[in-house]
């Protein structure tokens, strides 16, 4: 048997994510679109999670996220094998449902095309301690790419409770409720990698507050290009700087008299402490001394700025 059609019988006995497990209109989704955010966070973790068992890169890809029911999300995937994992924080259970070929995809992508062969001539026998290690590793890495995912949401522990075919409608327990599911796509190099993450009510809406609001949207990324630009021009503003020599009570009649010529007497001797201004607030104290022929000004010390707080209110 050529590789091609061994290809080809595995693909024939994968079962396929099809059907109206996805139809269930009664989640209101677009009240979440913050997990929107996060399955697209999850869907670009999974490459990375993966390298340490798959030497070649690999590719992952996400469909829309509908709104289903557990009863009609695990009974459509009856038959397939499915990842279940616990969270402690809510106090949920999700799933992570791969083709029912997964053995012989996951096997081929790590060991090479030969594997396909002596799979696809083995038919259905017991999974191999190999094949269930890999499958261990494989599933623990995509609960990490999900707990990466919702980092930035909210914290999230997941454990992998086990690895099982899907039986019935109750691989996430007897009680039926609403879900949302997204199938997804691994691209690895024996093929792709078909799979439906099903995640319940119960599981989402303690998060409802945080999938509530949308960080691509409330936090855009930020443009260092513009961001240089910005402090540059910020750091080439002109203001007025203010040296005050002394401060001079008078009244009104002292003013009014003023000419050009007169003289205004300093009361201060000692000018070791002039006060350097910038938009009215105060920046430094300063000496006054000369140099070149002309009077210069040396920074001393910063004039703390809780100080011009109080003064300000004062």
């Amino acid at each position: 048997m050529s590789t091609d059609e061994a290809a080809r019988n595995v693909d024939h006995g994968a079962r396929r994510l099809e059907g109206a497990m996805l139809d269930h209109p009664s989640l209101a989704i677009e009240r979440m679109p913050g997990l929107s955010y996060v399955l697209n966070r999850f869907i670009a973790e999974v490459p990375q999670r993966l390298l340490s068992l798959i030497s070649q890169p690999s590719s992952a890809a996400i469909e829309e996220v509908r709104a289903t029911t557990l009863f009609e999300a695990t009974g459509g995937c009856s038959g397939l094998t499915a990842a279940i994992y616990a969270s402690a924080e809510p106090e949920a259970r999700l799933m992570i449902a791969l083709e029912k070929r997964i053995d012989s995809l996951i096997v081929s992508s790590i060991f090479g095309e030969a594997a396909i062969d002596e799979r696809a001539s083995e038919g259905e026998k017991p999974r191999t301690a190999i094949e269930t290690a890999l499958l261990d590793a494989l599933a623990g890495a995509l609960g990490e790419a999900l707990e990466a995912a919702f980092a930035p949401v909210a914290p999230l522990s997941l454990s992998l409770k086990q690895i099982a075919a899907i039986k019935g409608p109750h691989a996430l327990g007897r009680r039926d409720g609403e879900a949302v599911a997204a199938r997804i796509t691994l691209g690895m190099s024996s093929g792709p990698l078909s799979g439906l993450l099903v995640l319940p009510q119960a599981f989402l809406l303690p998060f409802r507050a945080e999938l509530a609001k949308d960080p691509d949207v409330e936090t855009p990324s930020a443009d260092r290009r513009w961001s240089e630009l910005m402090e540059v021009g910020v750091q080439k503003t002109r203001l007025p700087m203010i040296a005050v020599l002394e401060e001079v009570s008078m009244n009104l009649g002292d003013v009014a008299a003023f000419q050009v010529g007169g003289l205004l007497p300093l009361q201060c001797n000692d000018f070791n402490a002039i006060r350097l201004e910038c938009s009215g607030r105060g920046m430094f104290t300063c000496k006054l001394g000369q140099a070149d022929g002309r009077y210069r000004l040396e920074v001393d010390t910063p004039i703390p700025q809780r100080d011009e707080t109080a003064k300000v209110r004062t």
